[in-house]
């Protein structure tokens, strides 16, 4: 059950610079804020992401929080993440598995891939492969390339537009 003085008392011990009433804080919040950012982003995984995210959000900004309503305080941070986190979800192309059996061709055990290097320029295709075949993060592409991570985020998603693209020119069905 929710109690507001006791979370306001932890709150402002937390402000304090008292650690442990972030124990108290999360205890009184978890659950609800957990139930918001599930609703935004209707992934458990992603979810509690956005759990741990908040409350060290909470932590760093607490010298932010005036005696406010604390509930509503942490579920707006949570909210923000999760809206945050679900923007950037959907400025990422996904390549789907399904792609990957229209474009098998007997002679070929990576169809996608060689498509790849016949169509993407070649910048891309290596980006293409470090960030999706070798799984290396963007920061680290951006570093062997010489690029920013945004660079590589932007030239990753160029060339997954492309893949998209010429699949569905192609009347491929994915």
């Amino acid at each position: 059950m929710y109690n507001e003085k006791r979370l306001k008392k932890h709150m402002d011990k937390l402000k304090l610079g008292d650690l442990n009433a972030m124990d108290v804080i999360y205890d009184e919040t978890h659950r609800l804020i957990y139930y918001h950012a599930y609703h935004i982003l209707k992934d458990p995984y992603l979810t509690e992401d956005i759990l741990q995210e908040t409350y060290l959000k909470v932590l760093e900004n607490i010298n932010s929080y005036n005696n406010q309503n604390p509930r509503a305080y942490i579920t707006t941070i949570a909210k923000n993440l999760s809206i945050n986190l679900l923007k950037k979800e959907r400025r990422q192309i996904r390549v789907e598995e399904t792609t990957l059996d229209v474009l098998v061709d007997e002679n070929s055990e990576t169809p996608l891939i060689e498509l790849a290097s016949h169509i993407l320029a070649e910048d891309e295709f290596m980006i293409l492969i470090y960030c999706v075949v070798e799984d290396y993060t963007r920061k680290r592409v951006g570093e062997i390339m010489n690029l920013s991570t945004s660079g590589v985020s932007y030239k990753l998603n160029l060339a997954l537009e492309k893949l998209r693209n010429y699949i569905k020119d192609n009347n491929y069905e994915y």
